[in-house]
């Protein structure tokens, strides 16, 4: 039951994602098609990691150029997909891994033939052999099938007719965002060698675009309501526990200051069953648990806007969190890194616009992320909102 509550969890929170990618590049002109090899050795960040060799493996990139008019805005980048497989370097434990991710690339150009890149992805890893407390207690590396999978890259490119050879670099990173312990996660700097075939005649010296556009400054109001889940524990225990759900409620003001850049400042508060199952069994609870489970945070935060896509960065502090207190207090070995994350809330995300805020009074929106405690992943959320500003005109 517990397996199939956290797969529709997963499932839940992958298939807008998925559908979002696939919707991005629908109607896009297909550019350039990439085939290439990738290496590099995984980082042994936390104790009694399993054993492992040099992860290898390959990719494959289908990139294309939309016709959005925002991509002047950030310097005319070419959108993606990419798929990646891994050997991750130990067989009996790791076993083997498939990625798929939406891409971003910025180039540029130095010489007819020569360029410099930068690569952005963001999407989902799914390995052979995740942890089992019976069959496989040793992979404290990936705790569930299915994990997030972010990775950035700066290379090389040389190009001769209509292909061209890459060389780069990379840093790849895994998380299942405490949905499952243990999430230790996969942190791997590799090195990728490449071919890419183009399927246009490129002139450097122009670039085909809408004309860019200028919205004015504006305040918003946004309210938003998220579901969040985790496995209650640390990195790597208690395993094979049950998850639970966060349901959070956040009201803020937003000031949109250019047309690519939104600021905002909310109160958010959140009810935690975990954090109710830690008051009842350690005899925390005074009698409220509804509001000794729960937390408030004032938060800030930045979002890149580009079109109906926005990503999200917040941080802040938490103004109310008695149950993480008693913890860090009472239960976990005082340090400075469990003293700051006590205080220090924060989120990554990415949201989609149903209707653009700038063409209607509210703009609709559907976020998925991730909050986290001083960078640390906390729990995973997937919420619906609405922003509330002047249209333009």
């Amino acid at each position: 039951m517990l397996y199939f509550r956290q797969m529709h969890f997963r499932s839940f929170i992958l298939t807008p994602l998925l559908l979002l990618i696939l919707s991005a590049g629908a109607n896009a002109q297909v550019r350039s098609i990439e085939a290439g090899a990738l290496a590099g050795n995984m980082l042994d960040i936390y104790p009694n990691m399993p054993d492992h060799n040099t992860q290898v493996g390959g990719f494959a990139s289908l990139r294309w150029g939309d016709k959005s008019s925002y991509r002047s805005f950030y310097g005319a980048p070419e959108s993606g997909i990419q798929l990646s497989y891994h050997n991750l370097g130990n067989n009996a434990v790791l076993g083997y891994a498939i990625g798929a991710q939406y891409q971003v690339t910025f180039d540029q150009y130095h010489t007819k033939r020569l360029r410099t890149f930068q690569r952005f992805n963001v999407g989902g890893i799914y390995v052979t052999k995740p942890y089992d407390f019976i069959d496989n207690p040793d992979n404290n590396v990936f705790g569930s099938p299915l994990s997030a999978l972010l990775s950035i890259s700066a290379g090389v490119k040389y190009k001769f007719r209509n292909n061209a050879l890459a060389l780069q670099a990379s840093y790849w990173h895994s998380s299942n965002a405490h949905t499952a312990l243990p999430n230790i996660g996969m942190n791997v700097p590799m090195i990728m060698l490449s071919l890419e075939k183009f399927f246009y005649i490129e002139d450097i010296n122009s670039i085909e675009d809408q004309e860019s556009f200028k919205l004015n400054p504006r305040f918003g109001l946004m309210i938003y309501g998220a579901l969040g889940m985790n496995e209650a524990g640390g990195t790597v225990r208690p395993t094979n526990g049950s998850t639970y759900n966060k349901n959070l409620f956040a009201l803020g003001g937003t000031y949109r200051f250019r047309t690519i850049h939104r600021v905002s400042l909310s109160v958010e508060g959140y009810y935690d069953e975990a954090y109710r199952l830690w008051n009842e069994t350690m005899e925390w609870s005074d009698g409220n648990g509804i509001l000794e489970s729960s937390a408030v945070m004032l938060m800030v935060g930045h979002e890149f806007i580009y079109g109906r896509f926005g990503w999200i960065v917040n941080a802040g502090v938490n103004l109310y969190n008695p149950t993480l207190d008693k913890i860090i207090n009472e239960v976990e070995q005082r340090s400075f890194s469990s003293v700051s994350k006590r205080y220090v809330p924060g989120r990554f995300a990415v949201r989609y616009y149903f209707n653009l805020p700038e063409n209607s009074l509210a703009g609709t929106f559907i976020q998925l992320g991730v909050k986290s405690n001083l960078g640390q992943a906390d729990f995973m959320e997937i919420g619906v909102g609405c922003l509330i500003s002047k249209k333009q005109g």
